[in-house]
């Protein structure tokens, strides 16, 4: 039987930190990855405001987490305070997608909500429907880049009270020619971009990433939000993939080299 391999002569270029999964999959699929991190999660000490969270966490109905890194951040700052994760109490957890309930798992910890579509807005409305939110307290744990439509709808709309914490800030990187020589040199047929602060990341170094022989690769944007990011830039998204997960993202890569693969035959 002939191998699977879909992905067989494609260069993907990925734009953020720890790919360890999402690569390994790509590969399985007979792809050659780059990695290029154009953006870097830095995790500061706890803020008093954090702090103060911590202590009253028994306080809390729901613990919201919008990403990975937000996970990782709140519970660093989570363990210099106590000792036993059962100090978490009996509150609810949500978490935006399967890609964020993952990284929860790692603390043998399941989140109560998952909406079907991974974005902030359908959390909240998901939430909601789990339980009515007015009057319970929320601690919404988050990077240096505020969702206001996010924290609006859940103070405004469903009449929580909602306390937001950043544990972690995004900083956009400067990629040198070294780090980027095999790509300028041989280019990438697609592109990976899982946030907006990744395509940010992107354009910035795109005189460095483009002063040599690489062509633009077509863009495949995790999520409808990094996608709006990209027209900021005059670019366009050639595929979204359905949910933050590696399986997403190797289903429209696939289906793009497949189409790509049928418009030369014809």
């Amino acid at each position: 039987m002939a191998e699977n391999k879909p992905l067989k002569g494609k260069r993907i270029l990925l734009t953020r930190e720890d790919n360890s999964r999402l690569r390994a999959g790509l590969e399985t699929l007979g792809a050659s990855v780059l990695e290029i991190p154009m953006i870097r999660a830095v995790f500061p000490p706890a803020s008093p405001d954090l702090s103060d969270a911590l202590k009253g966490i028994g306080s809390y109905d729901w613990l919201v987490f919008s990403s990975r890194n937000g996970v990782k951040g709140f519970f660093d700052a989570f363990f210099s305070e106590y000792d036993d994760i059962r100090a978490i109490g009996i509150l609810n957890i949500a978490c935006v997608g399967e890609g964020t309930a993952l990284a929860l798992g790692e603390y043998y910890l399941r989140a109560d909500c998952i909406p079907e579509k991974s974005n902030a807005m359908a959390m909240a409305e998901a939430m909601e429907e789990m339980q009515t939110l007015e009057n319970l307290k929320i601690l919404n744990v988050r990077g240096d880049r505020v969702n206001e439509e996010f924290e609006k709808c859940l103070s405004e709309k469903y009449r929580a009270i909602v306390d937001s914490v950043s544990v972690y800030s995004t900083e956009v990187l400067s990629v040198s020619k070294e780090d980027a020589a095999d790509f300028r040199e041989k280019g990438a047929d697609f592109v990976v971009f899982a946030s907006g602060s990744a395509v940010e990341g992107f354009a910035k170094n795109a005189k460095v990433l483009f002063s040599g022989k690489a062509k633009a690769p077509k863009i495949v944007a995790i999520g409808n939000s990094t996608a709006e990011v990209l027209k900021k830039f005059s670019l366009k998204a050639s595929a979204v993939a359905k949910q933050p997960t590696r399986e997403a993202v190797e289903e429209a890569l696939v289906e793009l080299a497949k189409n790509g693969l049928q418009s030369r035959r014809g």
